[in-house]
């Protein structure tokens, strides 16, 4: 260590014991003063007349002192120390001010570290797992004729190819997992209530392979996954929240299905799987049992493991050390293009070659592309609220600064330099800063959480190293704005200011206005921005509310279930006959039915082939002819009260034996019947074979979310389908259908004891769910033009009750010379105005600009909705008005002999 470094360790340790030692040095001093009055007083000199002789041969021990402290320790610590401890009387003695540059401060900042957390997490983390810059999800852009997918094609693999990409060389590991249902979830039992728990199949590598380690125990190892053993892993909440943490915890049974599957290990903490949104309770190993087919996929459909053409699968690999992510994913292609077509049609000269893709190991893999955009919108209209938060403050540190220019004044005339002036603001201004962040970031933990709630997004939102540093980063950047910004006004200044008198002193220089002027414009003028886009924002919302559904999900209660012991199609089918039967038993209800996919989820099963009466669909190729198809119960439509256009619902008439029988909705009889009248019309697939009888035609109504458009849609009835793993019932009742839910649950619970409700909730929330998104947007593009107003409207209220306060002389002659009342208000009033009427001119165009990037996010409005800005405009010029009344009041009550007095 060179002796520069040694030093000044010397001395930064000597920072800390300097009292001691100015203690230790005084002492010596007066020592030595001591001595010398006595060598005096024996030369003849009086008691007083040595002391004074002393003290003018030791010289100035003020001096002495000074030169001591700089000799042990640098000036520059003990100069910010007592700068620190001067700021913080600065702050305290305007307390007002100092609470209001926080809040702000805490809201500006806040929201923006709240919204960059969801941000990141979504959009860039990566996976917490070992060396994740060589892990990666494999996605595929299509699968061949003939098989069959999960409904995200590429991401979905078969068995065959699973096994073949396991076994190439230029991949370390190769990982698989399968979700136990279409929501995650699958139902299990730790004590004796059932409930749901999301968890996946995996291979026996995917803890190794991922770098994952475990709090407690072990994880998979490959022999688990030949032998489909009946062991799982829990993650670190569930082993918490179920468990309290207990060491006792492996070698104990939960039940999964209703099979008794051991406890082996806890995952490591922070790890809560993998792709989605959804955080992880559990995982097992590939099993063969029926119950656990991919996706929940009835069995009789065929075993993943067995049935090549279904691809269910999701894939990740770690590439081998020194092996690019190109040359392995080289190597994969061409195993991938070979094992593609196993179980099914072999390709053919001319179709189309799948290509593999490696994505980044992100948290969140497939992110929806709207989402992103979404969340980019949002980043920037909350970036606009920290520019006028920053704006606010700034304003406020000006004008607080102008008041202390006579104090900035005296310490020139006394020696400071300009240095020392600069140096004292910028720690006042760190002082500021670090309160307003740290109220930034207790806040921002609340919103991250708020949000992800909002988002229905569950898993590691919580502000991270990243997102810290990202705080960090702006809250530097503003104590840096906010120390340099009054910088020029603090000492425009000499030393010769303060011999003027004190109304000199408080005249506002021009340029100091304009200043102002600049920052208020800009202000409203980004305000104008946010307005209009919350405006847009919160139109579409409102006409996503009104949009006729074409049914009635209000008084509609809607529930999974998922029978454990019914794998064969006539156990499936009788099981949910008796319990449509059972629980239309129970008293106060009105009807009950079931489907597939319940209406507003999302989920629908995409077709196509059909032919009319033995011809083409009118005038469509067969193949062409493209429909959305649900498969539900009796009554189906009288229970979700959607109307019937010609013909009769399904009835528990149509059973396995009786004639095959299908719904059709208005749009599909027009495109494909040809006509409204469509009962009696007999479809068959694109082939001719398997006819079935329409029996009625309902309105268009709403099925996968409010946003969709009017589609071909056909229904058929479970009881004359195949197997049913899964359905959703919906039950209607009177009044408030959740007040029906424990009595439900105790019917179900006779029935089987562990077969949980799967997602109980209102029909009306599965439809709110679906816009969930752009409620959420919606609602905070509302929050943050409420902030940008309030803050435009205690920005504008304090520069202007400043102003006037600085010109009560002015307005004291002013009225004086004759000037009325009236005419000092419409002097605030008006200088106001102008500067509003100036940002919103500004805004204007910078609004119309954001309204165009808006517009794949708006439904039923246009960019340019004259409502949505004459809405901003009226609003800023409302609290342009409101903020100035005060100020303008008074100084219209100013008394002329009073300010007078002041000159």
């Amino acid at each position: 260590m060179s002796d520069r470094v040694l030093t000044f360790m010397a001395k930064l340790k000597a920072l800390f014991a300097q009292r001691r030692a100015d203690s230790a040095f005084d002492e010596e001093m007066s020592t030595h003063l001591e001595m010398l009055a006595e060598k005096y007083e024996r030369e003849g000199m009086s008691a007083r007349e040595a002391a004074r002789a002393a003290r003018r041969q030791f010289g100035n021990t003020a001096l002495l002192k000074q030169r001591q402290r700089e000799s042990r320790t640098t000036m520059f610590f003990a100069n910010v120390w007592r700068d620190v401890r001067y700021g913080v009387r600065q702050l305290a003695k305007t307390p007002v001010f100092t609470i209001v540059c926080v809040l702000t401060l805490a809201l500006g900042v806040g929201a923006n570290t709240a919204v960059f957390s969801v941000m990141h997490a979504v959009l860039m983390k990566m996976l917490p797992v070992e060396d994740a810059s060589r892990v990666f999800y494999v996605h595929t852009t299509g699968y061949p004729d003939g098989a069959s997918q999960t409904g995200d094609p590429n991401t979905s693999f078969s068995y065959p190819v699973y096994r073949a990409l396991r076994e190439q060389g230029g991949l370390q590991e190769v990982m698989t997992f399968i979700p136990m249902s279409t929501s995650g979830k699958a139902p299990v039992r730790v004590g004796t209530m059932p409930e749901e728990a999301a968890g996946d199949m995996v291979s026996g590598n995917y803890f190794r392979g991922l770098g994952v380690g475990t709090e407690l125990g072990r994880g998979f190892a490959e022999e688990d996954e030949d032998d489909h053993a009946p062991v799982v892993v829990l993650s670190e909440s569930f082993w918490a929240t179920h468990y309290e943490r207990s060491r006792d915890v492996l070698g104990k049974t939960l039940y999964i299905k209703s099979i008794p599957f051991t406890i082996v290990g806890v995952a490591a903490k922070g790890f809560e799987g993998t792709e989605g949104k959804l955080p992880l309770d559990l995982w097992i190993p590939l099993q063969s049992r029926p119950e656990f087919n991919a996706w929940g996929s009835p069995a009789e459909d065929g075993m993943y493991l067995t049935e090549q053409k279904f691809w269910c699968m999701k894939l990740m690999v770690r590439t081998a050390p020194g092996v690019s992510r190109e040359q392995a994913l080289a190597k994969a292609q061409g195993l991938f293009e070979r094992a593609a077509y196993t179980g099914v049609a072999q390709k053919r000269a001319g179709d189309e070659t799948y290509r593999l893709s490696f994505n980044e190991a992100k948290q969140f893999d497939s992110q929806d592309g709207s989402f992103a955009r979404a969340l980019t919108m949002l980043m920037t209209m909350v970036g606009l609220v920290l520019l006028i938060a920053m704006s606010n403050v700034v304003m406020l540190l000006i004008a607080r600064n102008a008041s202390r220019q006579r104090e900035f004044s005296v310490r020139l005339a006394l020696g400071a330099g300009r240095r020392e002036i600069a140096r004292q603001l910028l720690t006042e201004s760190f002082l500021l800063v670090a309160l307003g962040g740290s109220a930034a970031w207790f806040f921002a933990v609340g919103a991250t959480r708020a949000l992800g709630s909002w988002a229905q997004i569950q898993s590691n939102l919580q502000p991270d190293g990243v997102v810290l540093g990202f705080t960090l980063g702006v809250l530097l950047l503003l104590a840096l704005v906010f120390g340099l910004a009054p910088l020029r006004s603090a000492m425009s200044s000499g030393p010769e200011l303060v011999l003027r008198s004190s109304a000199t002193v408080s005249q506002s220089s021009s340029q100091q206005v304009r200043a102002g002027n600049a920052v208020i414009v800009t202000q409203i003028a980004l305000c104008v921005v946010l307005l209009v886009g919350a405006g847009l924002l919160l139109g579409t919302l409102r006409n996503l509310l009104k949009t006729p559904l074409g049914q009635k999900p209000q008084g509609l209660l809607v529930f999974g279930v998922h029978p454990q012991h019914a794998h064969t199609k006539e156990e499936s089918i009788t099981f949910f006959v008796a319990l449509q039967q059972r629980l239309r038993t129970i008293p106060g209800g009105e009807s009950v039915s079931m489907a597939s996919s319940r209406p507003g989820s999302g989920w629908s099963s995409n077709n196509a082939g059909v032919t009319v009466d033995g011809h083409k669909p009118n005038g469509v190729e067969p193949g062409q002819a493209n429909f959305r198809k649900n498969t539900v119960g009796a009554d189906y439509f009288r229970t979700m009260g959607v109307p019937l256009v010609q013909g009769r619902d399904f009835s528990d008439a149509d059973s396995t034996s009786a004639p095959e029988v299908l719904i059709v909705n208005e749009t599909f009889a027009k495109k494909y019947v040809g006509t409204l009248n469509a009962v009696g019309h007999v479809l068959t697939n694109s082939k001719g074979g398997h006819p079935i009888l329409i029996v009625g035609v309902v309105k268009d109504h709403k099925y996968t979310s409010i946003t969709e458009e009017a589609m071909p849609m056909l229904w058929t009835v479970f009881t004359q389908g195949g197997a049913v793993s899964q359905l959703d019932i919906e039950m209607r009742v009177p009044g408030d259908p959740m007040a029906m839910l424990p009595t439900v649950r105790k019917v179900i619970a006779q029935i089987d004891p562990d077969m949980p409700l799967l997602a109980p909730m209102t029909q009306s929330a599965v439809f709110e769910q679906s816009i969930a998104q752009q409620a959420l947007f919606a609602r905070l593009a509302g929050c943050f033009g409420v902030l940008a107003v309030v803050l435009i409207a205690t920005g504008l209220y304090g520069t202007l009750a400043y102003r006037v306060n600085r010109r009560t002389a002015e307005i004291g002659v002013r009225m004086a010379l004759g000037a009325k009342r009236s005419q000092v208000v419409w002097m605030v009033l008006r200088g106001s105005l102008l500067l509003c009427a100036t940002g919103v001119v500004i805004g204007v165009p910078l609004a119309m600009a954001a309204g165009k990037g808006l517009e794949s996010s708006l439904y039923g409005m246009k960019p340019l909705d004259l409502e949505s800005y004459l809405f901003a405009i009226l609003g800023v010029a409302l609290v342009a008005l409101l903020a100035s009344a005060v100020p303008a009041g008074r100084a219209a009550s100013v008394n002329p002999t009073s300010a007078l007095r002041l000159e």
